[in-house]
Order: structure tokens, then sequence, then C-alpha cells
């Protein structure tokens, strides 16, 4: 039995995050860790501090006493502090958006970036300019933040927080050859896309769990 932590910062994502996952391996159980305390701390702070990453290598240290082998953090705005989380704990770390973004980076030459929380801007924009390094890419990246639309979704406004965004995401789709959805909140919004536009619109929920399991087969 293979068993893997989710560790999550909000609710809204742990069941498209259980769904991604739960088909990597035939026998996998999913261990998830929830703190949403740690993602307004880090809207009060502003920034990466030695607390937030204190505090994300407890929750997956949580995951590894629970038995977890390799642990997904599903929170894009945590992403700076996983490289030094992975040398804090025994076991693999992932960001939830890099196998989307590698993608992203061997499929386009212009590519958009969408979120609607302000934490998530500036790790996804520092996530995609370390794989886009890494293969030695000149991707050109144009990104757009929602802020109305994440105050709409936490308030309970899930149609108008789906207007702005999907009108964002047209807007996009007319400059760039792929729109990266930064945060897993997002990716319903495809539904209400037509074929063509929602084909090249991709989610982290895309590629995590193929991920997931290539990293559980090489451990076998």
């Amino acid at each position: 039995m293979s068993v893997v932590g989710a560790v999550h910062t909000t609710r809204l994502v742990i069941e498209p995050v259980h769904r991604s996952i739960s088909g990597a391996a035939a026998d996998l159980q999913i261990s998830h860790v929830l703190d949403e305390g740690i993602l307004r701390r880090l809207a009060e702070l502003g920034r990466i501090t030695p607390e937030i990453v204190d505090w994300l290598t407890a929750m997956v240290g949580s995951a590894e006493r629970a038995g977890a082998g390799l642990a997904v953090v599903s929170c894009s705005s945590l992403s700076p502090c996983v490289n030094e989380v992975r040398n804090r704990v025994g076991i693999p770390v992932l960001k939830v958006d890099e196998p989307m973004m590698e993608y992203a980076v061997e499929h386009g030459e212009r590519i958009g970036l969408v979120m609607t929380n302000p934490t998530t801007e500036t790790p996804s924009t520092l996530l995609f300019s370390e794989v886009a390094s890494r293969f030695s890419s000149q991707t050109e990246l144009v990104s757009r933040l929602c802020p109305g639309a994440f105050a709409k979704l936490t308030s309970g406004d899930v149609e108008g927080h789906d207007r702005e965004v999907v009108q964002v995401i047209k807007q996009l789709l007319e400059q760039v050859d792929i729109v990266m959805l930064a945060q897993i909140s997002i990716a319903p919004v495809r539904n209400q896309l037509d074929k063509d536009s929602a084909s090249r619109v991709v989610s982290s929920l895309d590629f995590i769990g193929s991920r997931v399991g290539e990293i559980l087969a090489r451990g076998r």
C-alpha cells in the first residue's frame, strides 16, 4: 500500500485534489492535512518568512508521520517554501503546479497565467521562471490577477467569481498559446468555455495525478 500526503491551505481544493491523485495507484491511500491559518498568516505578512517555512514543514511532517511516502503541497502561494521543506523532511515533496508549468513551457511560446489570490502572483511567477530556466526556454509569461474574483468566491458569490475569471481567460487566449490556471479553485471555470478554448486552458489537476504515479512507480 502507498500513502500520499495532500497538504492544503483551503478546504475548497480537498476533493478535486483527492480525485486527481486517487487514480495514481491501485492501492493508494491519501492522507489530507488542512490548515487554513497558514494562508491567512501569509497574507498578513505579505511574504514568505521563516515562520511560514516552519509552519509548512510541520504540516508536511504530519503527513510523513501518518505514513506518507510522498507529499503534495496543493497551495500555489507556498511553492517558494517547498525547496527548503524538502531538506527538512524524509519524503519527496511536490509543488502542485510544477508539472503543469513544465507542460506549458514545452508546448507554447507565450503562456498566460490567471490567478485570483494576490498571494499567488509572485510565487507562481517565480516557479514559472524556475521551470523555464531548467528547460532552457525563452517562453514569455503573461500573468493576470483577478482580485475581485477572489473576494467574490470567499463571500460565496461563485457565479460572480466565475464570470470574472472566464472573461480574463478569454482575453488572454487572444494573446497567448496556452493559459495556465494558477489555483485549483479556478479549474471548474473551464466547463464554461467552448471546446476549442477549453483545450488551450490547463490546470495542475490535469498533471499532478500522473506525476504522483510516476514517483510511486519509481519507488517500487
